[in-house]
């Protein structure tokens, strides 16, 4: 490759892999057509609004970001508009629909909607401090000619004990009732949409419950695919299968090692990644891993014994078989610590390492269910198992994955 050629190759791999920003362009959310398709479905059957609510790391926002491409219609001066926001810890139900007409004016601007429309919501522009409760919310979103999709991320983030989350339930269920040409689209983290909406119950029928769940092997390689076809790069045959396993189930990792694996190879004047620079690529991708996950694996292991097995035995447990609540029993440690260890320890020798995995002092990264003698445990967020497992590569605890 010429110098030029390179830093295109480069410059092209930064588009297409993005570990550390959502994807807000269709052509890179690889894997996820379907359930764009169920959202676009639910958004356009009439009284019909969005929850999307799952772990962290699968991908929500991005789905959010590329939806609200999506759904505009910007072309079709009485076509849909789609409004992003985020949520903040501060935010409450009048500063969020203050943050969403302020979007509105921006919409206008950038991509032209109705003039007329433009000037109701200009000569308006405090009107976001008039919207105070849901009756206000729905005769505002009522008066505009556009229909609108308001999209709301990271819902989670408002405190549960506010009267936010129940005050936008009752908004969801105006829109319903009124036939509002108005959408919303709720976004958060939660096992069930009961941590999103209070009073949920009233508005089932008005709400589609879309789980994002873990991307699957396949899912993660089409990103592999994807981007290295972006870069014109060649990869080695099972590449990106190996890199979506490593991911286990999240997009950050194959966006992480898709992004290292492919520098590796350019800075080698290479076009064809290949396992040697997956190798290469590990730890300058643990290096820049989200940071949060760094600090939670560096407190989990910490000891001032040099013998402490806490790295190993967390090892063992993201190697642990789980079952389709991500949990284990005890006893499915005992494998996996054995062959990163070569001892055959009896449970009872790391049972109580578990139980300080769920110590504050190690912060709390395991979480137990269960009674004595049926404990059954989990990781309480489980992005940190493929970081777990990248650490356990880089240092030799383990050879394959």
């Amino acid at each position: 490759m010429t110098i030029k050629s390179q830093a295109e190759t480069l410059s092209k791999l930064s588009i297409a892999f993005t570990p550390h920003q959502p994807i807000s362009i269709p052509d890179f959310l690889a894997g996820r057509k379907d359930l764009l398709y169920r959202v676009t479905d639910a958004v356009n059957t009439e009284g019909l609004h969005v929850i999307l609510y799952g772990d962290r790391g699968t991908g929500k926002t991005s789905i959010a970001r590329v939806l609200s491409n999506w759904l505009n219609e910007p072309d079709n001066k009485r076509g849909r508009r789609c409004i992003f926001i985020s949520s903040s810890i501060n935010d409450t139900f009048a500063s969020i629909w203050r943050k969403a007409t302020q979007e509105i004016l921006l919409s206008q601007r950038q991509i032209g909607f109705l003039e007329h429309q433009t000037a109701l919501v200009t000569d308006r522009v405090d009107v976001g401090d008039s919207l105070k409760n849901p009756n206000d919310v729905r005769l505002f979103w009522q008066s505009l000619s556009n229909p609108s999709v308001v999209i709301i991320d990271e819902f989670d983030k408002i405190s549960i004990d506010s009267d936010t989350r129940g005050l936008m339930a009752d908004t969801i269920k105006l829109f319903s009732d009124y036939t509002v040409q108005a959408k919303l689209v709720i976004v958060g983290v939660g096992e069930s949409i009961d941590e999103l909406i209070k009073e949920h119950q009233s508005i089932s029928r008005n709400i589609a419950q879309i789980h994002v769940e873990p991307m699957t092997v396949i899912e993660l390689s089409q990103i592999i695919q994807k981007g290295y076809e972006y870069a014109g790069l060649k990869y080695e045959t099972g590449l990106d299968i190996r890199i979506a396993t490593l991911s286990q189930g999240y997009p950050h990792y194959t966006h992480l090692l898709g992004l290292w694996s492919g520098r590796q190879a350019v800075e080698s004047d290479q076009s064809e990644i290949t396992s040697k620079h997956l190798e290469l690529a590990i730890p300058r991708a643990l290096k820049n891993a989200e940071g949060g996950l760094q600090h939670q694996y560096e407190k989990a292991i910490i000891s001032s014994r040099k013998d402490a097995l806490f790295p190993q035995i967390l090892l063992a447990c993201a190697l642990a078989e789980k079952d389709s609540l991500g949990r284990f029993p005890v006893r499915a440690v005992q494998i996996p610590l054995k062959t990163i260890t070569g001892v055959d320890y009896i449970t009872g020798a790391y049972q109580g390492h578990l139980a300080k995995f769920c110590e504050e002092e190690r912060g709390k990264v395991l979480i137990r269910f269960g009674k004595k003698k049926s404990y059954r445990w989990g990781f309480t967020n489980p992005q940190l198992i493929p970081y777990i497992l990248l650490k356990g590569i880089s240092e030799g605890l383990i050879k394959e994955y």
